[in-house]
């Protein structure tokens, strides 16, 4: 994979953000829509998060053009996302399903590290 510099990056922002402003589309100024993935191996990339959903948040685009290239992309959740009820978080069944269905859509594998909220060790 051609490795991306800071300056390259800034380049292609500076171009985005000309592009927004005359309206053109975006995709087209930055030049490249997708990454180049060379050779016939696919990756394998672990996306990690606190709690469910938060990889989702966070990379979702980027977990979409991943899977999109054909590549394994795994989502780990450190925790099951409990929250306590008296603050009014969902229940943690419901942010698991939550996060199975982003997967689902995102074509990933979640993967649950089983830690506790709050207490998470890396």
């Amino acid at each position: 994979m051609h490795p991306f510099t800071r300056r390259e990056g800034l380049i292609q922002a500076g171009r985005i953000g000309s592009a927004l402003a005359v309206g053109l589309p975006a995709e087209e100024a930055a030049g490249k829509s997708r990454p180049e993935q060379h050779g016939a191996g696919k990756l394998k990339i672990i996306v990690a998060g606190g709690h469910p959903g938060d990889p989702e948040y966070g990379c979702g685009g980027m977990i979409a053009l991943y899977t999109d290239l054909g590549n394994e992309v795994i989502l780990l959740y450190l925790n099951n996302g409990e929250w306590p009820a008296e603050k009014g978080g969902a229940p943690t069944s419901v942010r698991m399903a939550e996060a199975s269905k982003a997967c689902q859509i995102l074509t990933a594998r979640p993967v649950y590290a089983g830690q506790l909220n709050g207490h998470a060790v890396l």
